[in-house]
């Protein structure tokens, strides 16, 4: 409702160029004025950190909900803190990593703000330090929370820091494949890296694993 809404109340931006009319002009073309726009260097070391800023980051929450399990919690208290407590402060922190950024810059907001992402990964490993409990008490769920919440408003953060990191990035004429090339590439991680998460954990255990996340 709130985007159909905005599609009534904002005009549609001036057109920077004309629609391409070819496969080569909507696919190829794109490519091409990247890399000559920032150089074979530039461009990869841009691809690069695409790549890599949320690494850490996403490995960190992959098999969130079996961390949870295994520390002792139930499926109820996962639905009812776990769910909650990743919501709303990932909302909060979009929202104010947005307004922070029109003080802060773009770069100045990717460092403080992927600096929140990497120190409160430190809080699922003092939770595997912890150790799964034998009763759960109101300690051990306001802990939860508490870690949950954390994580998330860094991720809020920085996602809307990255976001505009990659908005920048795409040259307006080339927009939507640029962008779509990109964002594919920050997905990367979250979708091959991930599957190693598994293994991992069974390697070297959850302490270490999440400390592995942290220096990722």
């Amino acid at each position: 409702i709130p985007g159909m809404v905005m599609i009534l109340l904002v005009s549609e931006p001036a057109a920077t160029g004309a629609s391409p009319r070819t496969l080569r002009e909507a696919v190829v073309e794109p490519f091409h004025e990247f890399m000559t726009r920032s150089g074979v260097r530039g461009a990869l070391l841009i691809l690069a950190f695409i790549f890599l800023y949320k690494l850490g980051d996403s490995l960190c929450t992959a098999l969130a909900t079996p961390f949870y399990l295994d520390m002792g919690f139930t499926k109820t208290d996962i639905g009812l803190i776990a769910k909650h407590a990743g919501l709303w402060p990932a909302v909060a922190g979009g929202l104010l990593g947005g307004l922070w950024m029109v003080r802060l810059g773009i770069n100045r907001g990717l460092w403080l703000f992927g600096l929140v992402q990497w120190v409160t990964i430190l809080g699922f490993a003092w939770l595997a330090w912890r150790g799964a409990q034998p009763v759960i008490d109101g300690v051990d769920r306001a802990a939860l929370a508490g870690v949950i919440s954390a994580e998330y408003l860094g991720v809020g953060l920085g996602t809307a820091a990255f976001t505009a990191f990659i908005a920048r990035a795409t040259n307006p004429a080339f927009t939507a494949t640029q962008f779509a090339l990109f964002t594919s590439l920050a997905a990367v991680p979250r979708t091959f890296i991930n599957a190693s998460a598994g293994a991992l954990v069974e390697s070297v255990g959850w302490v270490s694993f999440f400390l592995l996340c942290f220096l990722l």
